[in-house]
């Protein structure tokens, strides 16, 4: 009998004895053959004594330059650390008195930031408010309208009273020329039976216009304009220089800045902006209607919000910022820049169509990342290594946050009737649907 670790008391048996035997001495056999076999490589891989010292000498400046990099990159983080940390104390943990609706502390790192849920409730309040003045300034033309002569049908000649406003915008549109409904209208008086949501559609476009170029895209800080025009390309010099400081400069810049706009340049903007229609909309020529002031305010304090908040995104964090831009009247649909506020036929049966009006100006953040390369060091033949040092490369990346509303050129012939040969909507079957099955022909342009 014998003991196995595993097995207990196991029974002797001889054979069983000379097998393991024959077993350890093959093991053995093979250990002898691996290291006879190792010490022939080892005499064949012998180098000299020049060559030993030539490698070695290659290694120890590897880790030599391998050092140098350790060092640099940790006093790099250490510069940016100091960075980060100033520029919490030059931020201060303060929204700069603003008080904003979603708006949350970014990162436990001071200042603020603007989530997509607060740019969408922001943006659509701000819609509801444009899309108010518009229809109220269509209903009060019509209402100031004379009277028909007796006899004559008041519904058939009531878009006649909207035909200088219709003028007055198809001058101040940009790109007007594009859009072949739109000459067509021009070449034909604008006497058009649905001229009503026509209208109202360029209003929000001239609208859409004044805020996206006079308002968002610039850095409106002080009641003085060349004074705004002048930190406006400073912010553009500075972004290209140094983002993050830019981002910072931004922030502490709209952090003092007026919390209104005076009436002096508020009726700079406008007439800068929609020179044709203001006069038509605003009687005084001194001082601004209260409907149009109220749009103004809400604009203005839109874009304090977007440029008073901390948008972080991209590599170097924080240095994001918010523009707008509007769809050009008869450009192609684009369905990553634009979206319509009515179901197009055209579109879904493949068809190409253009832009009638942009009702909304759309959001995109321009963000700097760094692309700048690693360094890369070469050491060949014992010669001291060679570090390559990259040219510090950044570029600009521009991701859309809102996309922009706008209506299609078959929306606004909706009553289908026959305009130039060159003109949309040459037949009924172009009309747009509201989903109900009739075209939409009602002054009144419903969301």
């Amino acid at each position: 009998m014998s003991y196995h670790p595993q097995g207990g008391f196991q029974q002797y048996h001889p054979q069983v004895q000379q097998q393991g035997q024959q077993q350890q001495q093959g093991s053995m056999q093979t250990i002898l053959n691996h290291q006879d076999s190792y010490s022939v490589a080892q005499q064949q891989q012998l180098v000299g004594d020049e060559e030993y010292n030539r490698l070695l000498k290659n290694y120890k400046l590897a880790h030599l330059r391998i050092e140098e990099q350790r060092s640099a990159m940790l006093e790099q983080e250490k510069q940016n650390a100091a960075l980060r940390k100033h520029i919490m104390l030059l931020e201060g943990g303060d929204s700069g008195g603003a008080t904003v609706v979603g708006v949350h502390s970014a990162g436990g790192g001071g200042g603020s930031t603007v989530d997509d849920f607060t740019i969408k409730n922001s943006s659509s309040s701000l819609e509801r408010r444009i899309n108010r003045w518009a229809a109220d300034t269509l209903a009060s033309h019509l209402r100031s309208a004379p009277p028909p002569p007796p006899g004559t049908n008041p519904n058939a000649l009531q878009h006649l009273a909207l035909v200088p406003l219709a003028e007055a915008l198809f001058q101040d549109v940009d790109n007007v020329e594009a859009s072949p409904f739109l000459v067509g209208l021009s070449q034909m008086g604008f006497d058009y039976p649905g001229l009503g949501i026509v209208v109202q559609s360029l209003l929000r476009h001239v609208m859409s216009q004044l805020l996206c170029d006079g308002i968002v895209n610039k850095l409106l800080v002080t009641n003085s304009e060349d004074a705004n025009q002048e930190l406006t390309k400073l912010h553009e010099q500075l972004f290209h220089r140094e983002p993050l400081v830019a981002s910072v400069w931004r922030r502490q810049t709209f952090s003092a800045a007026v919390d209104a706009l005076d009436p002096e340049m508020s009726l700079s903007l406008f007439r800068e902006h929609m020179p044709h229609v203001f006069s038509l909309i605003n009687p005084s020529p001194s001082l601004l209607a209260p409907e149009l002031e109220a749009v103004l305010d809400a604009s203005y304090l839109y874009s304090r919000m977007l440029h008073k908040s901390y948008s972080p995104g991209g590599a170097l964090e924080g240095s994001g910022f918010y523009r707008s831009f509007v769809c050009q009247v008869g450009a192609p649909l684009d369905p990553t820049q634009l979206e319509l506020i009515k179901k197009c036929y055209r579109t879904e049966r493949g068809e190409p169509e253009r832009v009638g009006a942009c009702l909304f100006p759309g959001l995109v953040k321009e963000t700097a990342v760094d692309v700048t390369p690693m360094p890369q060091i070469s050491i060949r033949h014992g010669l001291p290594g060679v570090q390559h040092v990259p040219t510090k490369k950044r570029e600009t990346r521009t991701l859309v946050v809102r996309r922009a509303q706008v209506i299609c050129e078959c929306a606004l012939a909706a009553q289908g009737v026959n305009l130039a040969p060159h003109a949309t909507a040459a037949s009924p079957a172009l009309s747009h649907s509201n989903g109900s099955g009739s075209a939409i022909g009602s002054p009144q342009l419903q969301q």
